[in-house]
């Protein structure tokens, strides 16, 4: 493990700045999961965490990954599929409260958005050789897997039938939205205390939530950067600190509980 400090708006590498050419893609309504459903298991089995990036979707398979970008303002972030819905006319997506943060939704509470798959179920990239979207049977597409591959675009203002797009049809190439950051990635001692507020697995989301962070505690947010070689996996845990001791910690601590943070919890820097 390696805690990394951030300067304004740095990260761990030029590549969580690269985005995908993505082959699918919805148009319609997004909401967010109420905190009253902390807890509750989702149609996937797993319990909601609205520290997660996380989201409903009616077709995905679970383990989906898909960025939603606000059509209003163009922010954007990646989640994970695991529960189905939601099953409201013009809807297509609920997200975790921790999501809807990253975007700017909870003020608005609901917002228009294109959601785009980033990564299937299995872990493969979209837009790669690997990630035909049509089995082929006999030299034939196989129209079933064409069906499920390109999920029906929703919109809540009704159009004459002769008007509306098909879901297959192939999405016109665009530009899309970027951002251009300063890096300034720096290596930080493991000395001192520090408090773990996020806990992210996937590299798309740790810009939003390092900026979302260094907003509230300039120049004081640590980046955990954790590999698993064996399996493949990478934990990034948003730390903010360091703090010379539990004391002061434990105060910060309780003034990011008080900002929603309430998962957060204080850390030795020095066992990483």
């Amino acid at each position: 493990m390696r805690p990394i400090a951030f300067s304004f708006l740095t990260l761990l590498s030029i590549t969580f700045l690269s985005s995908f050419l993505l082959l699918q893609e919805e148009i319609g309504k997004a909401g967010y999961y109420a905190d009253s459903l902390q807890g509750r298991k989702t149609a996937s089995g797993e319990p909601y965490d609205k520290a997660e990036f996380t989201c409903a979707h009616k077709t995905l398979a679970f383990g989906t990954k898909i960025r939603v970008t606000r059509l209003d303002n163009q922010k954007s972030v990646v989640v994970r599929v695991n529960d189905r819905g939601p099953f409201v006319e013009g809807y297509v997506t609920d997200i975790s409260r921790a999501a809807a943060e990253a975007i700017g939704l909870i003020r608005d509470g609901v917002t228009k958005v294109k959601i785009e798959i980033v990564e299937t179920a299995a872990g493969t990239k979209v837009g790669t050789p690997a990630t035909e979207s049509m089995k082929l049977v006999a030299g034939k597409p196989d129209a079933k897997a064409a069906s499920q591959s390109k999920p029906a675009q929703y919109n809540s203002d009704p159009e004459p039938a002769t008007q509306k797009r098909s879901s297959l049809e192939s999405p016109q190439a665009v530009k899309l939205p970027s951002e251009l950051y300063s890096m300034d990635i720096q290596r930080s001692r493991k000395e001192g205390f520090g408090v773990q507020v996020s806990t992210l697995y996937d590299a798309n989301n740790v810009i939003p939530m390092v900026k979302k962070l260094q907003q509230e505690w300039p120049k004081q947010v640590l980046v955990n950067v954790e590999e698993d070689e064996s399996y493949n996996k990478t934990t990034y845990r948003l730390i903010i600190g360091p703090f010379r001791d539990t004391k002061t910690a434990t105060i910060q601590q309780k003034a990011a509980a008080k900002k929603g943070y309430k998962g957060c919890f204080v850390v030795n820097l020095g066992d990483m």
